[in-house]
C-alpha cells in the first residue's frame, strides 16, 4: 500500500514536471529574423567574421551602457558560451545585434529588447548560436520588429507583425519586405543591408560638419593603446564601433581606412559627400 502511494506521489509530481517543461518551451513569442551589415558583407553574398576569428567578439553584449541603446524588458546582460564563437563556416557568428518589438499603440518605446548574435548568413540567433531568438516574457500578439546594431543604423517593419510561440520568419534582406520610413537600408546585388558608419552611435551616419562619425575614428586611432607616437596612420585592433568595416581594426588612413568606406556610401546613396543618413527607426 505504501509503495503503491509513493508510486502514485512521484508519478503526479512527474506529470507535474513535464507540464511546466512544456509551458515554458511554449510561452512568450519567437522571432527568426534575418539582417545583412552593408560594413562587413562580401561580394558572396555572406559577411566576414573577422572579429570572431581574432578573438575579438565579447562573451558578454556590449549595448548595456552604450550611448543610443537601451534595454527593456528581459534584456541586457546577455552572456554566451566561447564555444559559440569556435564555430565556423556559414554559421559562424559575426557580431552582436539588438532585436527590439514595440506595439503600435506605443510605437516608440520597444516593450522589450534582447541582445542577440548574427551569423555570417544573417540568421539571427539567440545566445546558444542556433535557435530563433525566445522573449520569454513577451505575450502573443502583433509587434513592430526592428534590429540595431553598434555601428550600422537599425530597421524596423513598417507592419506589426503577428508573433507567437513558433517562430516567425522575418527577412530584413529581402526587398520585399516594407520598412518603417524612407531609405532605410541599402540595396547591394539585390539584397536590402544596413547602412554602415554610426560610430558614434548617434542613429546618423554624418561624414562632414558637427557630430560627425569620423571624430571618433580619428580619436579612437589617436589614442590607441600602442600608438604612443599619436600616429594618424595607426591601424588600431580591436572591438571598436570605429571599426565600419568590422574587419578587426579602426584604420583613419591609409589601405582599408574606415572614412573611405562612409565616404564611398554617402556619394552612392545621397550624390553628396555632405550629406547624412538618419535611422529610420520612431523614437
Amino acid at each position: 500500500m505504501k509503495i503503491n502511494y509513493l508510486h502514485k506521489t512521484c508519478l503526479a509530481l512527474a506529470v507535474l514536471f513535464a507540464t511546466s517543461l512544456n509551458l515554458d518551451a511554449n510561452n512568450g513569442v519567437r522571432v527568426s529574423a534575418k539582417v545583412l551589415l552593408s560594413g562587413p558583407l562580401a561580394p558572396n553574398g555572406l559577411m566576414r567574421d573577422a572579429l570572431r576569428e581574432k578573438g575579438l567578439l565579447p562573451t558578454t553584449e556590449p549595448y548595456s551602457g552604450l550611448q543610443g541603446f537601451q534595454h527593456f524588458g528581459e534584456g541586457g546582460g546577455e552572456t554566451v558560451n566561447p564555444a559559440v564563437f569556435q564555430v565556423t563556416g556559414d554559421n559562424a557568428i559575426v557580431d552582436w545585434v539588438v532585436l527590439e518589438l514595440r506595439k503600435p499603440s506605443s510605437i516608440g518605446t520597444p516593450v522589450a529588447t534582447k541582445a542577440v548574435l548574427l551569423q555570417r548568413d544573417g540568421d539571427v540567433v539567440d545566445t546558444d548560436g542556433l535557435s530563433p531568438v525566445h522573449f520569454t516574457f513577451v505575450k502573443k500578439g502583433k509587434y513592430h520588429v526592428s534590429v540595431r546594431h553598434r555601428n550600422h543604423l537599425g530597421v524596423m517593419t513598417a507592419a506589426a507583425i503577428q508573433l507567437n510561440a513558433t517562430a516567425t520568419q522575418i527577412n530584413f534582406s529581402s526587398e520585399s519586405l516594407e520598412l518603417w520610413g524612407t531609405n532605410g537600408s541599402t540595396n547591394i546585388g539585390g539584397k536590402m543591408a544596413l547602412w554602415l558608419g554610426d560610430s558614434n552611435h548617434d542613429k546618423k551616419v554624418i561624414q562632414q560638419g558637427p557630430g560627425n562619425d569620423f571624430l571618433t575614428l580619428f580619436t579612437t586611432v589617436l589614442y590607441a593603446t600602442g600608438n604612443e607616437a599619436f600616429n594618424v596612420n595607426f591601424m588600431a585592433e580591436g572591438y571598436f564601433t570605429a571599426d565600419t568595416n568590422m574587419d578587426g581594426y579602426a584604420v583613419y588612413l591609409g589601405p582599408s581606412n574606415d572614412r573611405s568606406n562612409v565616404f564611398l556610401q554617402s556619394i552612392a546613396a545621397t550624390g553628396s559627400m555632405n550629406a547624412g543618413l538618419q535611422e529610420q527607426i520612431p523614437d
